[in-house]
């Protein structure tokens, strides 16, 4: 099994979730503006019709607007949870 996080909630569920995790805001933000760069010049250089470009732009914020509000409901709904992480060569307690 890979590695992953036991997460014991405070209502008696138990979540294993992989350590993968989505990128962080400061990430997210920096791939966002590289590929609103590279959208723009493709646009400057007359490859990239308008219409495409704000599809794009508006698409980086409607994501980033969904993310966050997925994370302000996620921390409101969720009971604080016990993470433990479990490695991949160490077998587990019981």
């Amino acid at each position: 099994m890979r590695e992953v996080w036991i997460r014991r909630r405070a209502d008696g569920i138990t979540e294993l979730t992989p350590s993968l995790a989505p990128l962080e805001i400061g990430d997210r933000w920096l791939v966002i503006f590289t590929v609103v760069i590279a959208a723009s010049g493709l646009f400057t250089a007359g490859v990239l019709p308008a219409a495409v470009l704000g599809t794009l732009l508006a698409a980086s914020f409607a994501g980033e607007l969904f993310l966050g509000t997925k994370a302000v409901v996620l921390t409101l709904l969720r009971p604080p949870a016990k993470i433990h992480e479990v490695s991949r060569f160490r077998p587990r307690r019981r």
